[in-house]
């Protein structure tokens, strides 16, 4: 289980099974930030392993959930009486999504799963200012993702908002999605903690990010740019994702315009090959 220092006080544990996904600790001078918990009281166990290893066994954890995507929230159960950090739209979609989300991925459960929503819920921003740790609504990937800041050390946890090759679309909301990317520019960083990429220290993804979006929000695409990764993602995730809500909306012709443009640019490529 690779576990990297970051900075003076933070620790990243990747996973690697069923894939890539990073959970982030803060360890502060008085409470202990868990930032996001992976898929069961299983996984964790390396977590609350390296808490109790550094002397901080007795320190209050506060766990902070970037979104309600299942593999960030299942291990919300591992830390008892824990104050559990997310946006009212987080807790929302726990509650009403949380058993579908269990059953249809059931077979990435990791240990026990108890479904706990966050019991600590904000609109906009909520601080531990003693400790310099910021959450922020910054939403993008889904409604409710936000974003965690350790001002201290100067990381920022972005959960899913940043990803490669290209973002992963649950709505077609480009502008809010690129202001969310945009505002990631502003602030003050040196390591950038996504929630399935490896540790990234420049601004060279959210970059790559924001062009894709403002590319599907005019509606031009070069395609043939694309790397074979890009092209499957764009394709098998994010056009088959927003296809009902684009063509109940005012992109419906030019989403009609680009299937027929990817049609042609598939039957070109296997005439040529």
């Amino acid at each position: 289980m690779p576990i990297k220092r970051i900075g003076s006080r933070g620790a990243l544990v990747s996973f690697n099974d069923p894939f890539y996904t990073n959970v982030y600790i803060i360890f502060g001078d008085e409470h202990v930030f868990v930032l996001d918990t992976f898929l069961g009281n299983d996984s964790m166990e390396v977590v609350k392993q390296l808490i109790r290893e550094e002397g901080y066994a007795q320190t209050p954890v506060v766990v902070f959930n970037s979104h309600a995507d299942y593999d960030h929230y299942w291990g919300n159960s591992a830390f008892e009486g824990a104050t559990i950090v997310g946006h009212v739209f987080c807790k929302e979609r726990v509650l009403n999504e949380g058993k579908t989300s269990l059953t249809k991925y059931a077979d990435h459960q990791k240990g026990n799963v108890q479904l706990v929503p966050p019991n600590q819920t904000f609109q906009e921003t909520f601080s531990f200012n003693g400790e310099q740790v910021k959450f922020i609504h910054s939403p993008g990937h889904t409604r409710d993702s936000s974003t965690c800041i350790d001002e201290r050390d100067g990381v920022l946890f972005v959960g899913d908002n940043v990803e490669s090759p290209i973002p992963y679309l649950n709505h077609a909301n480009f502008d809010e999605y690129v202001r969310t990317l945009k505002s990631y520019l502003n602030l003050d960083w040196r390591y950038l903690v996504t929630g399935h990429d490896p540790l990234l220290v420049n601004s060279e993804l959210i970059e790559r990010n924001i062009r894709y979006l403002l590319g599907f929000r005019e509606w031009s695409f070069d395609i043939e740019s694309f790397s074979a990764a890009e092209l499957h993602r764009h394709v098998e995730n994010n056009l088959k994702t927003l296809n009902d809500e684009l063509m109940g909306s005012k992109h419906r012709q030019a989403l009609i315009q680009h299937l027929e443009e990817l049609r042609d640019y598939s039957l070109h490529s296997i005439s040529e090959s």
